[in-house]
Parts: C-alpha cells; sequence; structure tokens
C-alpha cells in the first residue's frame, strides 16, 4: 500500500471517528434531563453529565492527533496511530463491559482498524 494511500485509510478512520463524537455528543441533553431528574446527589449527577460529553470530546481528539500525525510521517506518528488504537481498543472493550453490544463499537472497531493499519503500514523509514 502506498504512503498516500495509508494517510487516507488513517483520516477516513478520524472522519469515522469525530462521525462518531458528534453523534454522541447530540445524547447529552437526554442524558443531562435522565440524570437531572433521578435521584442523584449533585456531584453524582455532574459526573454522569461530564463523563457523557468527555468520551466525545476525546475522540474528536484522538481524531485529530492522528490525522496531523499520519500527514507528518515519522517514527512518533507511528507510534502515536499504534497508542491510538489501543486507547481506542481499551474503549470498547470497557463499553462492551459497561453498556453491551452496540453500533458505536463497531463504529470504534472500525477506526482501531485503520490506525492500526496506519502504523504497522507506514513506512519503517519513517
Amino acid at each position: 500500500m502506498s504512503q498516500r494511500n495509508i494517510k487516507y485509510v488513517v483520516w477516513a478512520g478520524s472522519a469515522v471517528l469525530a462521525v462518531t463524537a458528534a453523534f454522541h455528543a447530540t445524547g447529552w441533553s437526554d442524558v443531562a434531563a435522565a440524570a437531572d431528574e433521578a435521584l442523584l446527589s449533585p456531584s453524582m449527577n455532574a459526573v454522569v453529565k461530564g463523563l457523557w460529553i468527555y468520551a466525545s470530546y476525546h475522540w474528536v481528539f484522538v481524531a485529530v492527533l492522528a490525522a496531523v500525525a499520519v500527514a507528518h510521517p515519522s517514527r512518533l506518528a507511528r507510534i502515536v496511530l499504534a497508542l491510538s488504537a489501543l486507547l481506542l481498543a481499551a474503549d470498547t472493550v470497557l463499553l462492551l463491559i459497561a453498556v453491551g453490544s452496540f453500533i458505536g463499537e463497531a463504529l470504534l472497531a472500525v477506526t482501531i482498524a485503520t490506525y492500526a493499519a496506519g502504523a504497522f503500514l507506514m513506512s519503517p523509514d519513517s
């Protein structure tokens, strides 16, 4: 696979992750309303809301970081892509344990595959 195509694969994975994050963020108002109606302590209410939106911000950050890394091939870029794939794999496992199987995990898996491919297929000279 050419180095240019590797960039496109990783950029596609970043786009999938960014769309996943945006879709996830659209549920924040429903989660916030449900947390307000639940009999939660004020601190637990804040935790629930914060954790929900944190995931979206976290995925956007990873998507941007990976897209920038692959645009500037280097050994550091390969490490960034590999660590991004591992981080998202941890997210996926935690989500699977916490809420069971759903489409969001499949979208994360697509991104993991693209980042892992980028890390392993990027030129070793980079």
